[in-house]
């Protein structure tokens, strides 16, 4: 474990993008080797990525991450333990949505389990997860949905049924439950709302669907991005404008990112003029293919990388980097959409989970467009940019973890970003318990609400 923990160590501070721009190096180092020291005694695979991850958090890279090497097995005979509730974690504090026991209620705020404080589970939470910068909202939305809570019970506080839990409930008052596991099937007595009740479901094709309200106002979901989406984008903004839509809502929560050549495509349809997707992306090493720990990288990933990327200047302590035809013109400009451009009112639904390229396309439209509004919540991608466009696989020589490690900083269109921050919507919307449960989306509500005052708020601008 010592030694991957030094091919690791040795790789980070030789090239990693991330390496000293969000953690100071020092304090870098201070984790790394309080990290190594610690590392006395046998554990699985597992345990060992559990205890590597708060070590990479110091990066601030959300396309920093371990996976399991190939030949990993589960341990047998280790039961796993399970909280009977789901929770919604929103600024460092705790609510239970869906519960699997009739000793608690949907809206009950966790305030301790086990003596601990909901907001030292949370902060613990945090570490099992890389993300950018210093953006919360991510490791809000991984603790909330992906279970990550209740890892953080079970794998880092290594806690088993009974759970002594003390809530306030949504009447104030502070009582303390003992919990087994899951007592029945999930109790809540939901009301299921149909968020697209009033909508027509007009197309849809993979990851993304269109649909209209009664007045022509489209609803467009891009909630992944594949290449053939490229073709499918055309159609579906033809049919907005056959529709004659003066309003448009462009959801792209959750949306993880992929090629930018797929968000370039969906930019030349919403740009004002001819565009940019990024400012420049650099690297820490003339040419980060050329490297110290060369052997432990991905071979084909090397070559793939040397074919769509060429070393270029130098610039401060960074080194330009040029691509190839092949990847598009990311710096510029590209060509808008020569039909189908939607040039109406703009409600883009962003969230914890917008990252990586479509983070990038979110800054890239702020600053290319005027007629556009921002609803949700911080993205998870940095508002100045990111570490990736291309990810390299690190072996770890003795265990077999693989590392997804970024050679490359992606600077973002921002004129003038937060450090370290998400881009931030005009509009934050929080969700409540009884949202999640019932299936409510406060997002598309408050998008519709903005529209009604959006002739009262275009006169403001104009000064009338």
């Amino acid at each position: 474990m010592k030694t991957d923990l030094a091919v690791l160590w040795s790789a980070v501070k030789e090239l990693h993008p991330g390496y000293g721009l969000y953690c100071p190096t020092d304090s870098i180092e201070r984790s790394y080797n309080e990290l190594s020291s610690s590392l006395k005694d046998s554990m699985y695979e597992g345990e060992f990525i559990n205890r590597i991850y708060p070590f990479l958090c110091n990066l601030g890279c959300g396309h920093t991450q371990l996976k399991h090497s190939v030949s990993y097995q589960p341990p047998t005979g280790v039961k796993t333990s399970h909280l009977p509730f789901e929770v919604l974690v929103r600024h460092h504090r705790a609510w239970v949505t869906t519960r699997k026991t009739t000793q608690l209620a949907t809206g009950d705020e966790i305030i301790s389990i086990n003596d601990a404080p909901a907001s030292a589970i949370i902060q613990k939470g945090f570490s099992l997860y890389c993300g950018d910068g210093h953006v919360e909202s991510f490791k809000e939305l991984y603790l909330s949905e992906y279970d990550g809570f209740d890892d953080a019970c079970g794998m880092l506080y290594k806690w088993s049924a009974p759970y002594r839990v003390v809530v306030r409930t949504n009447r104030g008052v502070l009582k303390t439950v003992v919990l087994g596991t899951a007592e029945v099937s999930p109790v809540d007595n939901a009301v299921y709302i149909d968020k697209y009740a009033n909508w027509v479901k007009a197309k849809a094709d993979g990851d993304l669907a269109l649909y209209f309200a009664k007045d022509n106002t489209a609803l467009f979901e891009v909630k992944g991005l594949e290449y053939a989406d490229t073709i499918a984008y055309g159609e579906f903004f033809d049919q907005i404008a056959k529709k004659g839509s003066k309003n448009l809502i462009l959801d792209i929560r959750h949306n993880g990112g992929g090629d930018i050549r797929i968000v370039t495509r969906l930019l030349s349809y919403l740009a004002d003029a001819p565009f940019s997707i990024i400012k420049d992306l650099r690297s820490r090493l003339p040419d980060p293919s050329v490297n110290g720990q060369t052997a432990f990288f991905d071979p084909e990933r090397t070559e793939s990388f040397k074919g769509s990327c060429i070393p270029g200047r130098k610039i401060d302590n960074w080194w330009h980097m040029d691509v190839m035809p092949s990847i598009g013109h990311p710096y510029g400009p590209n060509p808008m959409a020569s039909s189908g451009r939607f040039t109406g009112n703009l409600f883009v639904l962003i969230d914890g989970a917008t990252f990586s390229s479509t983070a990038l396309f979110t800054v890239a439209l702020k600053a290319q467009r005027k007629k556009v509004v921002f609803i949700g919540r911080e993205t998870a991608g940095t508002e100045e940019g990111c570490n990736g466009f291309t990810i390299q696989h690190l072996t770890l020589p003795k265990s077999g973890i693989v590392v997804d490690f970024p050679w490359l900083r992606v600077i973002s269109m921002a004129d003038s970003p937060t450090g370290g921050r998400g881009f931030m919507p005009e509009y934050p919307v929080d969700y409540t318990p009884e949202d999640i449960v019932n299936g409510n989306d406060p997002d598309i509500t408050k998008a519709l609400e903005v529209m009604r005052t959006l002739p009262a708020r275009q006169q403001e601008d104009s000064g009338n």
